[in-house]
């Protein structure tokens, strides 16, 4: 990707569940530390495959020009993941880890934790996990959007450092206009999430999720930021591989509060939600 980092995390060869951030993950607010979605698609990928065998064939994207998404078909796919962002991420060492609740024969019940290498917490994520049923009939119809083929491009023009974030993903515009809201955009990841594995389609759809205030922004990202605290993904079936659409419409309280969310679409329709609490500020000069 013309200089630019191969992947967002690698896995530490030496130590198990420990990653090392690239650039590709810094965030737009602060060099130091991290965008939020690519260490939430982290904990994803972990709790998606703990504990879960796959039962069919899994799906694979064409290569084109980007990495394939691979789509795993788990016997328990992922219903909904509740992140809590306690504190910036730093583009350090971190550790994950994902300890069962309790594995019910119908709903799993986990949580994980993504932590610097000293131990302190810095994200919890908490996953409902429902048993695989014979398909139902009758998806929610929703109306079609413009193929991303025929969109226009979506790029981030915030980003403090040249190398973050949004040199790793690409966005195109389905309808509506960048600053305001409603606003539908197609998106997908420019590189694998971890080296040497390959990118799920949940893992696109939840680094995607966190930057869902960032492309149908509340207020005027040059003037204020609106850094979220949490982030909350519902999906009622497995994202397909492919590009990924949100449904964005995002508010801000003049009590330095907003809410961002989305409806989730793939090729195939309808697939979930996600939510963001946002805290909103006047921004720092530099």
């Amino acid at each position: 990707m013309d200089g630019l980092p191969e992947f967002f995390f690698e896995a530490d060869g030496a130590v198990a569940g420990r990653f090392h951030p690239t650039a590709l993950t810094r965030g737009p607010w602060d060099n130091r530390a991290q965008h939020g979605g690519p260490p939430c698609a982290l904990l994803a990928r972990a709790l998606a495959a703990f504990e879960n065998p796959e039962v069919e064939e899994p799906l694979r994207e064409p290569a084109d020009i980007l990495p394939p998404v691979y789509h795993p078909r788990r016997q328990h796919p992922v219903a909904r993941i509740a992140f809590s962002l306690l504190r910036p991420v730093p583009i350090a060492p971190l550790d994950v880890r994902v300890e069962a609740e309790r594995l019910g024969r119908a709903v799993h019940r986990l949580q994980a934790t993504l932590a610097t290498s000293d131990g302190k917490v810095l994200i919890r994520a908490d996953a409902l996990r429902i048993r695989r049923a014979p398909s139902v009939e009758g998806m929610v119809a929703i109306a079609a959007w413009r193929p991303p083929e025929q969109c226009t491009p979506l790029v981030f023009d915030f980003f403090r450092h040249e190398v973050g974030y949004h040199r790793g993903v690409q966005l195109k515009t389905a309808f509506g206009h960048w600053g305001r809201t409603p606003i539908g955009v197609w998106g997908r990841l420019r590189a694998p999430l971890v080296a040497g594995a390959s990118l799920t389609a949940l893992e696109t759809m939840v680094a995607l999720a966190d930057a869902q205030s960032g492309m149908g922004v509340p207020l005027d990202p040059h003037r204020f930021t609106f850094v979220n605290p949490d982030l909350s993904v519902f999906l009622t079936r497995d994202p397909v591989p492919g590009w990924v659409g949100f449904d964005i419409t995002s508010t801000a309280s003049p009590h330095g509060s907003g809410l961002a969310q989305s409806g989730l679409r793939d090729a195939k329709g309808l697939v979930g939600r996600a939510a963001q609490t946002l805290v909103v500020a006047d921004r720092q000069p530099g």
